[in-house]
């Protein structure tokens, strides 16, 4: 997740949220809704973009562009919704390339508010699960994330290897769960009602490898002096991985599209 000196930048945020379903419960598959209102779009345009529903009710916002395998799911930090994360800077080039799917989870973007209060890294996996289902994504395919993003992605990786084809980490901190839960973290603080002392801990019982896909860590060289270091612990998440630094701020999407994608492609060329 976010490393926690950015962690919950909107924790005052004022949030109502019913409890509802559980996302991994059962129920009908998501179904696209195109005639819903339309996420940002990149400079590309996107074949396909709009609305899912999800089994437990929340209306999730998506876009995808491209076209081509392996494709790419992209998630954004935590508290962060997908469709707004990533510039045309860092997209664009990928949409050359290959098909590319992003969406806002419950709570963030333009999605709804999560109807299940507490949630923890299975919930949020069950709706990638669901969103992934209903878009243009061939198994095997490539997730993508930053920040907390690349956790998830992480965490989703562990439940479904065989459904990846590569996994990318954008300064992804592995956390400690016991500096979390030192530091107050509560999971009625963020608007994606995460429990994140839970999430981490999760993560650090997972059996590592997750298998042998090819794995890119790429770290921030100014937002955190041991960054790189922290990160190369997700060097274990394959044989086949390898830990880059590009200098810039937590952000790099932003601050750095131009040398995250480079390497990037480079990692989607990969045998």
């Amino acid at each position: 997740m976010r490393r926690t000196v950015y962690a919950l930048a909107v924790a005052a945020l004022m949030l109502v949220a019913a409890c509802g379903e559980d996302p991994s419960d059962g129920g009908e598959p998501a179904t696209p809704d195109t005639s819903g209102p339309a996420s940002p779009s990149p400079s590309l345009a996107p074949r396909q973009s709009g609305t899912l529903t999800l089994s437990s009710g929340e209306s999730v916002s998506y876009w995808c562009a491209g076209e081509g395998s392996p494709g790419v799911l992209l998630e954004a930090g935590t508290d962060s919704g997908g469709t707004d994360a990533y510039p045309a800077a860092f997209v664009d080039p990928l949409i050359a390339q290959t098909t590319v799917c992003t969406y806002d989870r419950p709570g963030t973007g333009r999605s709804d508010p999560p109807r299940h209060a507490r949630r923890t890294m299975s919930d949020l996996c069950a709706v990638q699960e669901q969103v992934v289902a209903k878009l243009p994504l061939r198994t095997p395919y490539v997730l993508i994330g930053q920040s907390g993003g690349g956790n998830l992605n992480i965490g989703c990786a562990a439940k479904h290897p065989e459904r990846v084809a590569g996994l990318v980490t954008i300064d992804s901190y592995h956390d400690d769960p016991e500096d979390l839960r030192a530091e107050g973290f509560v999971w009625t603080d963020n608007p994606e009602f995460v429990d994140y002392v839970d999430y981490s801990e999760e993560l650090d019982t997972l059996p590592l490898p997750l298998g042998d896909f090819p794995v890119l860590v790429i770290s921030a060289t100014e937002a955190d002096p041991g960054g790189e270091k922290n990160q190369s612990y997700w060097l274990a998440l394959s044989p086949n991985s390898r830990q880059v630094a590009i200098e810039g701020p937590h952000d790099l999407q932003e601050a750095a599209p131009e040398q995250v994608v480079t390497e990037i492609i480079k990692e989607l060329r990969r045998p």
